[in-house]
């Protein structure tokens, strides 16, 4: 089983882990948008109330019941891996296959040795709200191939998700028609969602229309608002909404 094993004083262990079920934190993006916060220090890696963010994922992750992790990686991915080897952790991890970056759906496609039959996606620059508490991303029903947290309480995006009878039924990045959710970024996935991926950088935002327009999208509403540290101002925002936050066991 993964597990955070302190090897100092001060190094606090994660909870107790429920389940053996699979998280991608996907972590290779370049972060333009932080600028010159990132340009040596991944944006998984960014201080959040004093911790990095991946930190604050995985402990986040198990508390809501996950307990294994995978990361997909690229730019920067050094720092990331010696950080968690320090902490003890135990991870695998695999790399971008295209130069540039593979996108968020590529490298789910490049980590696909490492994936079980169903497990869960995490985009590593989302932290979830505070107050989510677990069992949350069921895996998805057949022939459903992914489920996708939508939320209505993230207030600096537009929506562009539309969600009827539990399902996405449309769904674009900037602004789907009618839409009223947001993309969380939280998904339970199947391999089968592999066979949309295509061999060439993809993110997932590319995928995500196609399989909705078949209906093999699942929605989960969740409730809370979710935190995407992608620019200055909302790292900012972040760092206040977590040093509200008092350590949780």
């Amino acid at each position: 089983m993964s597990r955070w094993k302190p090897r100092s004083a001060g190094v606090e262990a994660v909870p107790s882990m429920r389940s053996e079920r699979l998280v991608v934190f996907v972590a290779g993006g370049r972060a333009t948008r932080l600028q010159d916060r990132a340009a040596d220090t991944p944006k998984a890696l960014q201080p959040v109330a004093g911790v990095p963010l991946l930190d604050h994922l995985i402990r986040e992750a198990a508390r809501l019941g996950f307990g294994r992790f995978h990361l997909a990686l690229d730019h920067l991915y050094r720092p990331i891996v010696e950080h968690l080897t320090r902490r003890g952790m135990d991870f695998t991890w695999s790399l971008d296959d295209v130069p540039g970056g593979a996108g968020t759906a590529g490298a789910i496609r490049c980590a696909g040795g490492h994936l079980p039959e169903e497990f869960v996606v995490w985009l590593a620059d989302t932290l979830p709200p505070a107050g989510l508490d677990g069992p949350v991303l069921a895996p998805p029903t057949a022939p459903a191939v992914a489920r996708m947290a939508v939320s209505t309480q993230v207030p600096d995006v537009v929506p562009n998700v539309v969600v009827e009878g539990g399902r996405v039924v449309g769904y674009d990045k900037h602004a789907a028609a009618g839409a009223t959710h947001v993309d969380a970024g939280l998904y339970a996935l199947t391999r089968d969602v592999l066979r949309y991926v295509p061999g060439r950088r993809c993110d997932l935002e590319e995928v995500w229309p196609v399989l909705a327009e078949q209906g093999l999208i699942e929605a989960e509403v969740v409730s809370g608002r979710f935190l995407d540290i992608g620019t200055p101002d909302r790292l900012a925002t972040a760092e206040r909404e977590w040093r509200r936050v008092e350590p949780r066991a």
